[in-house]
């Protein structure tokens, strides 16, 4: 899984922040390394020059009190070291009872050159900067070694090395945190973006994302997703001015076309094929007229004008004024019509609550098999009254559970020979809401369904 964009840019930060600090750290280390140990080579030169000179000129005595006062006492040595390699006389250090300069180093020091090296000595391997230079005392040759611990150096190397070591991991857990408040302070708006766009739906495209006070690249963005919603909403009502102005248009053919049908079939002069057919003509007309109506609402809908003209309505004589026209054709697919239940009634829109039950009873009667049964069920319970619709059809399966109520949809492989247009349940469903109720649907393959409207219940 990805991580949030939030947790890239701290990661970045701090594997950023982790770069500079090594690379930062290395550098300070060697540099203060380099500079301590110039400065060490610098006083073991000039210190040994002056030795040097001193050790020449007065012998022995001057080559003590010289280097009494220029080496600093208890991390440094000098020494004479004869062409065999003993010593002469010696200073400072109790390592300066043994030889301490390395055999070529001397070797290239009574040849005249002088050197500058670094040697390890006593039992712990301590390093120290050698310096080793030719001098003459009375004729004869000699070596001047003078030599000065690096233990400071190293001790401040190591010193500064753990204080970063220290401070890193801090400085990073700082960069860390002050990178996610950084990350969350400038992603703040987006999160509002993200939350203000997943409220507005199909029903709420007139809404708008606020812009934020900033204009930058996320003021941007939100004046993108709103002229992305302007063309939407635009386009929306488009479809549905084309959807209801097609509707409208069709209804007065399609009444005529019944119109006609009906005066066509009162002739005696039809012969029986000929009557069948104008019969199943006008069974489409009347099909085509219920998809029109059904159109027309949904429209009304979408555009925010489903009136609802709401009396007393009692639910059992609503059940029989939808059942009552529906039953010759449950009589011709062999179903019953069974209708149950409580007295009871509420405040609703006995037009639109009549569509739904005639969408609901149509939709069982389609779906169960012949010598099937279709119970129509008032109840109350709950503050609540309703009607459940059920048959013994061959029911739905759960994943177009969620979606049965959706505009156009139709569960195809549970209701295969139905030839709905997928408006009905949606058109229920719409109608419940208006009256601010709610629909559902209970089910399970190969023993029916139940689709059960319920209104808010009023009292006496």
């Amino acid at each position: 899984m990805r991580m949030p964009i939030r947790a890239r840019l701290t990661v970045w930060y701090a594997v950023l922040l982790a770069a500079i600090v090594v690379a930062l750290s290395t550098f300070l280390v060697l540099q203060l390394r380099d500079d301590l140990e110039g400065t060490v080579n610098r006083e073991v030169r000039a210190a040994s020059a002056q030795i040097a000179r001193g050790y020449a000129k007065e012998g022995a005595q001057d080559f003590r009190d010289v280097s009494r006062t220029v080496l600093p006492t208890g991390s440094s040595a000098a020494q004479v070291l004869t062409p065999d390699r003993r010593v002469l006389v010696g200073y400072g250090d109790l390592l300066a009872r043994r030889p301490i300069a390395p055999p070529q180093a001397f070797a290239d020091a009574l040849l005249g050159d002088t050197r500058m090296v670094t040697v390890r000595l006593g039992p712990n391997d301590r390093r120290f900067r050698a310096m080793l230079r030719p001098v003459e005392r009375r004729g004869r040759d000699r070596v001047l070694v003078v030599a000065e611990s690096l233990r400071h150096v190293e001790e401040s190397v190591h010193q500064v090395l753990v204080l970063l070591l220290l401070a890193g991991p801090a400085a990073l857990g700082a960069t860390a945190l002050g990178g996610w408040w950084l990350a969350r302070k400038a992603l703040l708006p987006v999160d509002r973006m993200t939350s203000q766009a997943k409220e507005i739906g199909i029903d709420r495209l007139h809404e708008r994302i606020a812009l934020p006070r900033a204009q930058d690249e996320i003021g941007h963005l939100a004046e993108t997703l709103n002229a992305m919603l302007d063309r939407l909403e635009q386009g929306v009502e488009e479809k549905h001015r084309l959807v209801a102005d097609a509707a409208h248009e069709l209804r007065t053919p399609l009444a005529a076309m019944r119109a006609e049908l009906d005066v066509s079939l009162l002739g005696d002069y039809l012969s029986p094929a000929g009557r069948e057919v104008l019969e199943s003509t006008r069974e489409e007309v009347d099909r085509m007229s219920r998809i029109v109506d059904n159109l027309l609402t949904l429209a009304r809908v979408d555009e925010g004008r489903l009136a609802l003209l709401t009396t007393r309505v009692n639910l059992n004589e609503a059940i029989e004024a939808a059942a009552r026209p529906l039953r010759p054709l449950a009589t011709a697919k062999q179903v019953r019509i069974e209708l149950d239940g409580q007295s009871c009634a509420t405040r609703a829109d006995p037009q639109r609550l009549h569509q739904a039950l005639t969408n609901f009873i149509e939709n069982a009667i389609k779906f169960t098999q012949a010598g099937g049964e279709v119970s129509v069920t008032a109840w109350r319970r709950n503050g609540e009254v309703g009607i459940t619709v059920a048959d013994n059809g061959p029911g739905i399966p759960p994943e177009a559970r969620t979606h049965i109520f959706d505009r156009f949809y139709r569960a195809d492989r549970a209701r295969s020979r139905g030839s709905g247009s997928g408006l009905g349940l949606a058109i229920c469903r719409e109608i419940a809401d208006a009256h601010g109720g709610r629909v559902w649907v209970e089910s399970e393959e190969g023993r029916g369904s139940a689709f059960s409207l319920a209104l808010p219940r009023t009292r006496n």
